[in-house]
């Protein structure tokens, strides 16, 4: 369990991480052309944040999911 809670914490660190990159990157280029790639890679940095934080056990033990 304890595995699962440090690779959890890893993985959204990381995702965090690429989230706060991509923030800097989009403020760097806002007029440039890859403005939207970079908003769709935060959005899935956001996405994916969400699905590590979703995994707690009251959302698991849902029996609707």
């Amino acid at each position: 369990m304890w595995l699962s809670r440090l690779l959890a914490g890893v993985v959204t660190l990381l995702v965090a991480l690429a989230a706060i990159g991509s923030l800097a990157v989009l403020v760097l280029n806002a007029l440039a052309p890859t403005t939207i790639a970079v908003l769709a890679l935060v959005i899935v940095a956001l996405v994916a944040m969400s699905a590590v934080g979703a995994r707690s056990r009251r959302w698991l033990s849902n029996p609707y999911w």
